[in-house]
């Protein structure tokens, strides 16, 4: 995008003037620079002295004057107009627009998360929308708290992750990485988009994904299909892949971070092939923190969530069924 229709939009935020699409572009572009390296730290402490000043007395002025599209800032050099763009976004946002405002400085809406994940664990993540993302060890995911209130829902990941998105015709899902844009009504499908690795890969497990640029659609894939894009070359291919032998990563030790019980329950159904009743919505909704290694067995897994949330359960092993309930 085009740096000064930035400016502009920032100058048309502080006079109040913004529509709603351009607000919702602003946070979009926001957002992608967030999941950027934190391009100051590539800066010595005589570079960020510089920078600093010909923020304040470059960027801010051209704001205020409101210049017109022709004109160049002449003593800033090309890397200098880049990170002036990023750092200009997150100043304005980073004090008072870390969420988007509605019509008021004072109401808050779609507060963003970023997520960095630790290196030993995966992690997993239910959504505002009921979606699930399991991230791998590593990764760094950013999501709003809520979808409420806005036209797609958004998230921004770098590293692998699997998503299982809850279908909504009426609000797309769109997952960016780097250069690439995965859109999906309801499927359940993985990328991996490792920072320092040439390809991004998107696996599709259920339903259908499209998969696009920065200038086109590279493809509509289906269960069992892969698009792999090349970085570097700037290329892509399609094949048919058995998309199980792409997911084992999952099977890893996995960190369940602030889940109500009822989210984990959906974990265990999956990854332990059972079926679990809870027996009351007050337990359902009870949330707790606990990590699980690769290798531990269902019934270890069970006794963990129950001591955690001190209730009980009844396990029938002919019929794989499970259910919880209160000590009481």
């Amino acid at each position: 995008m085009e740096k000064r229709y930035i400016l502009k939009l920032l100058h048309k935020y502080l006079k109040g003037d913004l529509a709603k699409e351009e607000k919702h572009l602003l946070e979009t572009y926001y957002n992608l620079f967030q999941n950027e390296p934190d391009i100051m730290d590539t800066l010595s402490m005589e570079e960020r002295k510089e920078f600093k000043n010909d923020i304040k007395d470059a960027i801010w002025d051209k704001i205020s004057r409101d210049e017109q599209p022709t004109q160049k800032v002449q003593f800033l050099n090309k890397r200098m107009i880049k990170i002036a763009a990023a750092a200009v976004l997150i100043m304005v946002f980073s004090t008072s627009l870390f969420f988007l405002l509605d019509g008021s400085s004072k109401k808050q809406t779609n507060v963003n998360t970023s997520l960095a994940v630790n290196h030993k664990v995966n992690r997993v993540v239910f959504l505002q929308d009921g979606s699930k993302v399991i991230l791998s060890a590593g990764s760094k995911f950013n999501y709003p708290s809520s979808f409420e209130g806005l036209e797609k829902r958004e998230v921004f990941l770098e590293g692998q992750a699997f998503f299982d998105i809850q279908h909504n015709p009426s609000k797309p899902f769109i997952v960016h990485t780097s250069r690439l844009e995965t859109i999906v009504l309801g499927t359940a499908f993985n990328i991996k988009a490792i920072s320092g690795e040439t390809d991004i890969t998107v696996t599709v497990k259920r339903g259908k994904v499209k998969v696009t640029d920065q200038n086109k659609t590279l493809g509509v894939i289906t269960p069992n299909q892969q698009i792999t894009y090349n970085k570097g070359e700037v290329s892509y291919s399609m094949k048919i892949v058995e998309s199980d032998s792409y997911l084992d990563w999952k099977e890893q030790d996995l960190l369940f971070d602030n889940l109500t019980v009822a989210e984990a329950a959906k974990l265990l159904e999956e990854r332990y092939k059972v079926r679990i009743t809870i027996s009351d919505q007050s337990i359902s909704s009870q949330r707790f923190s606990a990590s699980f290694p690769k290798n531990e067995s269902f019934e270890q897994a069970l006794k963990i969530i129950c001591v955690f949330n001190e209730v009980t359960y009844k396990y029938d092993k002919e019929k794989s069924t499970v259910i919880i309930s209160n000590n009481k």
